[in-house]
């Protein structure tokens, strides 16, 4: 059986991270990362993609920095959805929409 090896494709990107969540959006063909948790009480609010071979940081406007929350990519419009997480003792119950250059936040209902 012939041994797996990682290859380190790049040095600059998102810091060390626990708690965020990451989607694959199939009509941009790359992976978006958004927030987490980076210990001590630092809630992260970032978002990156990951294109096979770089990291970008896309936005510094979106939602609060937060951790523990969902995301899931909406193929028939297009969009990833975010929703809720925690930043601490707040709890976040609140929906954002990425649409390739920018987070909007939906009105909750």
């Amino acid at each position: 059986m012939s041994k797996l090896l990682w290859t380190q494709k790049q040095d600059i990107g998102p810091s060390p991270r626990s708690g965020h969540a990451m989607v694959f959006e199939t009509s941009r063909q790359r992976v978006l990362l958004f927030g987490g948790f980076a210990g001590g009480a630092q809630f992260l609010n970032d978002t990156w993609s990951w294109d096979g071979e770089n990291w970008t940081q896309l936005a510094d406007m979106g939602p609060s920095a937060r951790s523990l929350h969902a995301m899931a990519y909406d193929s028939v419009r297009d969009r990833t959805v975010l929703f809720g997480g925690h930043a601490g003792a707040t709890e976040f119950r609140d929906t954002w929409e990425w649409d390739g250059e920018a987070w909007t936040q939906i009105e909750d209902t």
